[in-house]
């Protein structure tokens, strides 16, 4: 029970960090440069990255503290990320992972255009149209990689420890889920799902480099099939066929989930 509790606390902990650092910018930051409460109104790419940023480096200081007042041995802040090395075989797995759920996301997303629920679409939107193509491929690539950093680097190891992993990997499934909000709750599905994805990749690869892959990938295809035009394109598709593509994306993500998983390491 202790452990569980122990998960949890970690959890609120770096929950309680980022929600630090969002009302710093809220109340103190945007009023100078008014670009609109975070996650919200002008360069949204650019709020993510120093929101990011500041909470990468609030943790650091957080987990010195803590520790410090445990009076407990343990590795440096920058080392419990595991910037561990992964093959080119791993590689080209979570190129093909995060590229068969863009096409899962896209598909998702017309669908539900079908159905007049415009949500996702319009997060997606907005988030393309805040800031250039070049500075959205760029800002993909490093709040990508900053993203998990905090979710999985900082809160999901500190809050595995001691407790059989399916409970944070859940939890920071549900954490990823929850701040997808902005899109609906179809969005917040779908970040649960990838929420899945990166903490059992993670835990089995054990290098932040994989689930760094899959984010990038997916984030910066899906703007790319935005820009060129494939994504709009997509409505052309008929329900069945986008249904299909769908399941079948779905398929694979679960068969290569579980294959990877069984995998010895």
């Amino acid at each position: 029970m202790k452990n569980y509790l122990s998960m949890i606390g970690n959890y609120l902990l770096y929950l309680a960090v980022m929600i630090v650092v969002i009302l710093l910018y809220n109340f103190i930051l945007n009023p100078i440069l008014g670009w609109g409460q975070f996650g919200t109104g002008d360069n949204i790419a650019i709020q993510l990255f120093i929101v990011l940023t500041a909470t990468i480096g609030l943790s650091a200081l957080v987990y010195t503290i803590k520790y410090r007042l445990l009076k407990q041995k343990t590795v440096r802040f920058w080392r419990i990320f595991a910037f561990s090395k992964i093959s080119l075989g791993s590689l080209i797995y979570m190129v093909a992972i995060g590229l068969a759920f863009t096409l899962l996301n896209a598909a998702v997303m017309q669908l539900l255009l079908y159905h007049n629920i415009s949500s996702l679409n319009d997060f997606t939107e907005t988030y393309f149209n805040s800031v250039s193509f070049t500075t959205l491929v760029v800002s993909s690539v490093i709040t990508t990689a900053l993203e998990l950093i905090v979710f999985i680097g900082i809160m999901f190891n500190e809050a595995r420890k001691g407790v059989p992993v399916f409970w944070p990997i859940l939890g920071i499934a549900l954490i990823i889920a929850a701040v997808q909000s902005p899109g609906g709750i179809w969005m917040q599905l779908l970040g649960a799902a990838l929420g899945l994805i990166y903490g059992f990749i993670y835990v089995r690869t054990s290098s932040i480099w994989s689930v760094i892959s899959i984010g990038v990938v997916f984030n910066v295809s899906l703007f790319s099939m935005k820009k060129i035009g494939w994504l709009d394109s997509m409505e052309n598709m008929s329900e069945f066929s986008l249904i299909v593509l769908a399941v079948i994306m779905a398929a694979f993500l679960l068969f290569s989930l579980l294959w990877y998983w069984k995998k010895q390491k």
